[in-house]
């Protein structure tokens, strides 16, 4: 028998999933309660909405609306979550939204959702509490739309140093991770080919060059996991007989090379989580993480983003706020493709027998891999630590860069040499000093997600929604539309030696550091060692057939 309760307490939805957590971490139901001062009921009523209650933070403008003390969940949830996806996306595509054409889209999702049993009828105190619900404090949205929210970016580093407080979180503990487009063989003279961004956008929508990559660094800079790039074909050509892991990126691909929630919740639980683990363990440090995430409409729904074990999971940037404060925005993605395109000049230089265009068709996917794994590298964890401190440096409590200036070379990384050198390489076009500028990030506005329509909206929140992207089941140019030529099969273990070898004896002619020598000399001795391997495994082979 409960023992009764002398007062009712109010508690917030963050303060519920606290309580929950404790119970997962094997406390007593009746000691919780008795701590808590509430009956045993209660915390079975918590229980059973334990699912809508870790959707909270996706729904619910992250943090602010977990600390409600009440929250009063959708009539029709399918309902509901539609009309918010759509309306997420609609609002980051700068797509104006009025109250009447919220009700009018809530309708039509009630027909798809409901069929002939549709009923729903949007009135105004229905559009009040989904606002409400969602924290939309104002609907109709004008020439705004792009601008970052000041109010709730000033105020974010406030909920996200009491979040880090209350997780007990160190700066190799805090990640954030970002999606950008990079058209890799784009040429200074096609980036002002249209006026306006709407156009631009249509026009990187058709090129073949384009990549989506998702960048992710710690806070501390200690750790810059392995980029992933996200292509249009399954299995280009160039990647035939390549060991996929000795990349510097991983590879995906999607229809349109655009990251989408099944792409990114595998990302998450294969990628993300075991490096995040193998970091801390290796840093003796508890494997517990927060990753902090915007509210691009490719991003999945919170609850299937957190580790088996519950302690690595992620947090949503307030909307409209990631020009003014996510960490990958301040300066880390720009400085990654001012490098990428530096090495891209470099490249055409080194290959001075080739024009541009010869020099751009040998750019495969492979070589931008290897091209980017350089600018990635280049990086320094001083760079990231001063992005992080730029965007949100008042959620922490000290750092090594506490003024988050942007004035220093690292962040300023357009210097004359490399305008000069990309003058030079491309002297062939027609451009200006101005039009090489604008190229070092041309393609910032890249769309990197695919547009749902208001179908696949619907059989998302219904889960008729595909495990992976569809594509086409037929090979040839889907499956190596991103390149050109033939595959090259490998070479023979004794035609790489024998290169090596030939290789070394140049090398040691040059006026070089003595480890470069050292690393050809180590490659080397693996070779020889794969080709004594070889050739004792064709002595056994040819006794066992005698």
């Amino acid at each position: 028998m409960e023992t009764p309760v002398r007062k009712r307490k109010s508690f917030s939805a963050q303060e519920k999933l606290y309580a929950l957590d404790q119970l997962k971490k094997g406390k007593q139901q009746t000691q919780l309660a008795r701590d808590l001062e509430i009956n045993e009921s209660t915390l079975r009523g918590w229980k059973k909405d334990e699912e809508k209650l870790r959707s909270l933070p996706r729904i619910l403008e992250n943090e602010t609306g977990l600390q409600r003390k009440k929250v009063k969940f959708a009539n029709d949830e399918r309902l509901d979550s539609a009309l918010y996806q759509w309306f997420v996306q609609a609002r980051s595509e700068g797509v104006p939204i009025s109250g009447p054409i919220l009700k009018a889209q809530a309708e039509k999702f009630d027909r798809l959702i409901n069929g002939n049993d549709s009923k729903f009828k949007a009135s105004n105190g229905w559009l009040d509490r989904f606002k409400k619900r969602h924290t939309i404090s104002q609907v109709l949205v004008s020439g705004e739309i792009h601008s970052a929210d000041k109010e709730a970016a000033n105020s974010y580093p406030t909920e996200l140093k009491k979040l880090l407080e209350e997780g007990c979180y160190t700066a190799d503990q805090v990640y954030n991770c970002d999606e950008t487009g990079l058209c890799f063989k784009m040429l200074p003279n096609h980036t002002l080919a249209t006026k306006t961004d709407s156009h631009k956008r249509e026009g990187f929508k058709q090129r073949k060059d384009r990549v989506t990559l998702l960048f992710c660094v710690n806070k501390s800079g200690s750790h810059k996991l392995r980029p992933l790039m996200i292509g249009k074909a399954r299995s280009p050509r160039c990647f035939h007989h390549v060991n996929m892991k000795a990349l510097p990126f991983e590879y995906t691909n999607s229809r349109n090379a655009w990251m989408n929630r099944s792409i990114f919740e595998d990302w998450f639980h294969k990628t993300f989580v075991p490096a995040v683990w193998a970091h801390l363990r290796k840093l003796k440090q508890e494997g517990k993480a927060l990753l902090l995430l915007d509210n691009c409409p490719a991003h999945p729904p919170a609850e299937n983003l957190f580790s088996h074990d519950g302690k690595i999971k992620l947090c949503y940037l307030p909307k409209n706020t990631t020009s003014a404060i996510q960490p990958l925005d301040q300066g880390i993605i720009s400085v990654f493709k001012q490098n990428y395109r530096r090495e891209m000049i470099k490249r055409m230089v080194a290959d001075n027998n080739s024009s541009v265009d010869t020099s751009l068709a040998s750019l495969n996917l492979k070589e931008v891999c290897h091209l980017g794994g350089k600018a990635w590298d280049a990086i320094s964890a001083r760079c990231i630590e001063r992005c992080w401190i730029k965007g949100l440096g008042p959620a922490f409590l000290s750092s090594t860069h506490d003024d988050g200036n942007d004035d220093e070379p690292e962040f300023t990384r357009l210097i004359e040499a490399d305008v000069r050198l990309a003058e030079e390489a491309l002297r062939e076009y027609e451009h200006s000093h101005h039009d090489i500028l604008n190229w070092f990030s041309a393609d910032d506005i890249c769309p990197i997600y695919e547009h749902m329509s208001d179908d696949e909206i619907v059989a998302n929140v219904s889960g008729k929604n595909e495990a992976a992207p569809s594509e086409p089941e037929t090979s040839g140019a889907n499956d190596n539309d991103d390149d050109d030529g033939t595959s090259t099969p490998p070479p023979k273990v004794s035609e790489a030696v024998k290169h090596l070898e030939a290789s070394l004896r140049w090398l040691e002619t040059q006026d070089v550091d003595s480890i470069k020598i050292l690393q050809l000399r180590s490659i080397l001795d693996f070779a020889r060692s794969q080709q004594s391997a070889a050739n004792k495994q064709t002595t056994l082979d040819s006794f066992l057939k005698k």
